[in-house]
């Protein structure tokens, strides 16, 4: 070999050398995790940021193979034009030098302030921007971005949790789709505990603890960016459960962030209704992949129920300090009408391992519970049948009332199967009527109305029909938000044709400006050209 190729291949080596010293190097650094957003990220409130925190606790939960840096600003804006725009700040200068591997963006609650949602149009187009500005980094970090925290500020001039709701989380879920990155859901997370949250808006050190912690629990479980897009823009097909007969879903957003549904069963073959028995639970944090938790509770479980078994109807759930109270109708004789009961099983987890403390005394003799928390904590329990609906109030202890039950007010052509939820200060209750079809043979198919009121007790004014009847005669429906995006769950009879084997669906849900409610458009209604 001569003296040119010798030195030829002593600085190949020597390079290749170097190159992989430098790999080995950068495979022994920490991940740089970069944290935008506003006061709440700054950790503002807390006795010592730099402890407090959420990237604070962060950074302690992930350990050292972790580096986790707070670019927090109080008071910015995501929106251009709002009174304090992030984009002037000299920490989104250095939040872009900091060569990260991972971004969490956590900007939009200050945007909700009236002087600037009147910017709003321009929120994606800015949102869009502030996350393009991450991604050409030469980094190329994976970017996840935070829907706002919950905001118990009344004044609706300022952080206003109904603007948060209806425009801002939105809106935010709208660019991270626009622009492929993921979403992470943090305004269910303080909802149930403004006791964390002395001032309304910031989360003292053990509410920014339950946000660090949310996020800790989302990069453990997904390390690398997810193959599939994590937003809500896709839903599983109508029926989304179809390896059983399901019907009567009742769906909660617990704080784990992910949307549980609670079901009755129609077991094959069927017998009336009489049959119903075997309740599941349905979870998913997609709406495209479900996962089935199995059987939760059956009517061999019931000390006090029917000897014959059966007749596990509608149910619902609720938590509450830990604990998870499962609420379901089931007489306690063999004559079922008069013997009508309020059940109730407990578990420390949301989908297993419910055993059952007795009933609801006082409640009338009727069906289909539905248990209602309202923004203060105080709990409301419904239920009725033939033409007459029930609510009251429920004790802290969650097992009994605080009071009589007293009739429903205002209500028009009542049937049962009673829901009630909150949105932007209106009460909604809704329920399925009576109505019959002349035009399918006079047969009965349920339509869901609904009602709204300033008081969860009502009285209510009624408002017309949400949900136009599907291809069964009963109807059956609950209505939550998850993600920036309100859903109504229901059944239909669409796999088997028969209304005693039914399978539960969900679509979306919208409100008109003046808090009515669209009607609800079913993805799934092939069965109209059987008539």
């Amino acid at each position: 070999m001569n003296l040119k190729r010798i030195i030829t291949f002593v600085i190949v080596c020597v390079l290749a050398t170097m190159t992989l010293t430098a790999k080995g190097r950068k495979s022994k650094e920490p991940v740089r995790i970069t944290c935008i957003g506003a006061s709440i990220t700054e950790g503002a409130t807390t006795a010592d940021p730099s402890r407090d925190s959420y990237p604070a606790q962060l950074q302690r939960m992930l350990g050292n193979t972790y580096a986790v840096s707070n670019y927090g600003v109080s008071g910015c804006t995501m929106l251009k034009k709002g009174d304090s725009p992030y984009w002037n700040t000299e920490a989104y200068q250095n939040a872009l030098a900091s060569d990260p591997d991972i971004v969490f963006i956590d900007l939009g609650g200050n945007d909700s302030k009236a002087v600037n949602r009147v910017h709003m149009d321009e929120f994606v187009k800015d949102a869009c921007e502030m996350i393009a500005s991450f991604q050409n980094l030469p980094s190329k970090p994976r970017i996840i971005v935070l829907t706002p925290i919950v905001s118990f500020v009344e004044d609706p001039d300022g952080i206003y949790d109904a603007v948060i709701n209806r425009l801002v989380a939105p809106k935010t879920i709208d660019a991270a789709d626009r622009m492929r990155v993921e979403v992470l859901d943090m305004h269910p997370i303080l909802k149930r505990h403004p006791e964390l949250m002395p001032d309304c808006i910031h989360p003292n050190a053990e509410g920014s603890e339950m946000m660090a912690k949310k996020m800790y629990e989302y990069l453990t479980a997904w390390p690398e960016k997810p193959s599939d897009h994590m937003t809500i823009d896709a839903m599983a097909n109508n029926p989304f459960i179809t390896h059983l007969y399901t019907a009567d879903p009742s769906a909660h957003v617990w704080d784990d962030g992910r949307l549980y549904v609670y079901a009755s069963h129609d077991i094959f073959p069927p017998r009336g209704c009489d049959y119903m028995d075997r309740y599941h639970v349905f979870s998913t944090d997609n709406m495209i992949d479900w996962t089935d938790h199995g059987e939760i509770l059956h009517s061999g479980q019931v000390p006090w129920g029917r000897r014959e078994g059966g007749y596990m109807w509608a149910p619902d759930c609720a938590y509450k300090d830990g604990t998870y109270y499962f609420y379901f109708p089931h007489p306690s004789g063999t004559n079922t009408g008069p013997t009508w009961k309020i059940g109730i099983a407990t578990s420390k987890e949301p989908a297993a391992n419910f055993t059952v403390q007795g009933y609801i005394e006082g409640v009338p003799s009727f069906i289909d519970p539905c248990v209602f928390m309202d923004d203060d904590g105080q709990v409301y329990l419904y239920n009725g049948g033939g033409g007459k609906c029930y609510g009251g109030r429920l004790k802290d202890n969650m097992v009994e009332l605080d009071g009589p039950m007293v009739e429903m007010e205002g209500l028009y052509d009542f049937h049962e199967g009673t829901w009630v939820h909150k949105y932007n200060g209106n009460y909604y209750l809704t329920y399925p009527d009576n109505f019959i079809d002349p035009s399918r043979g006079n047969k009965q198919y349920n339509r869901m109305h609904y009602a709204m009121s300033k008081s969860p007790l009502g009285p209510w004014e009624y408002k017309g029909i949400m949900l136009e009847e599907t291809d069964c005669d009963t109807s059956h429906g609950s209505i939550v938000e998850y993600k920036g995006q309100w859903y109504m769950f229901y059944h239909n009879c669409a796999l088997s044709g028969r209304g005693n084997l039914r399978s539960i669906c969900v679509d979306r849900l919208y409100y008109n400006e003046d808090g009515t409610i669209q009607i609800v458009e079913q993805r799934n209604r092939s069965f109209l050209d059987r008539y």
